[in-house]
């Protein structure tokens, strides 16, 4: 097993935290009025009381369209940040994110406004076409996106979507970390929601229901 390095380990620390801490005074708040009690956070997801609005970004998807802050409004967007040559985590939480859409479209009116996005951060070997064959495998909904290194990095960062890639001159097999959380974007694009690990289909599907229930009820 190849060993984190510490940079990054601190910044996934300070991310859980970040989480930890919004879920803790989120529950704080809802405590304090009883007709909300059912819109407690709990383990699986963290549920931001003051969604953070995102500012313009400019990659591509694996149809080499353009993928910006335009491609996030009108639909809520789950993002995960990985890499195609990844051996575990990002087969695996893509598979279960392919489960969680299946149970949304089959337990929610209106859910043609879901996208799930793998957004890449090794462009160097994450082309198009291989995106393209990769996402695919999963769910055929699926959106593979990369770009350059600053604009993936100015997403990554607005999420707090810590990574590392470290390519060394002459290896091709190179290792990259990344985060194993996902990301909820509204279609205001606004930073809405974190999913964190372990990962359930379903636990993703009802807690998104929940919160749909409660942006309909803030519109009403």
């Amino acid at each position: 097993m190849k060993k984190i390095p510490l940079k990054f380990s601190i910044m996934i620390t300070t991310v859980t935290l970040a989480a930890m801490l919004a879920g803790v005074w989120l529950a704080a708040t809802y405590r304090e009025n009883d007709s909300r009690a059912m819109l407690l956070p709990n383990q699986g997801m963290t549920l931001f009381p003051d969604p953070k609005s995102l500012s313009a970004f400019a990659l591509t998807d694996h149809q080499n369209r353009v993928f910006d802050l335009a491609s996030l409004k009108g639909k809520w967007s789950f993002l995960f940040f990985g890499f195609t040559h990844c051996p575990d985590v990002c087969p695996a939480t893509l598979a279960i994110l392919a489960r969680a859409r299946d149970n949304i479209a089959k337990n929610t009116v209106g859910a043609e406004d879901v996208q799930f996005v793998f957004i890449s951060v090794d462009p160097h070997r994450d082309t198009a076409g291989k995106l393209g064959q990769y996402v695919v495998h999963f769910h055929t909904s699926f959106l593979g996106v990369t770009g350059d290194n600053a604009q993936i990095g100015n997403l990554a960062g607005q999420l707090g979507a810590a990574y590392e890639v470290s390519i060394t001159p002459g290896m091709e097999n190179y290792p990259v970390y990344h985060s194993s959380a996902v990301f909820l974007v509204d279609p205001r694009a606004r930073y809405h929601a974190v999913f964190t690990p372990p990962l359930d289909a379903d636990v993703i599907r009802k807690r998104f229901k929940v919160m749909r229930e409660l942006e309909k009820a803030k519109a009403t």
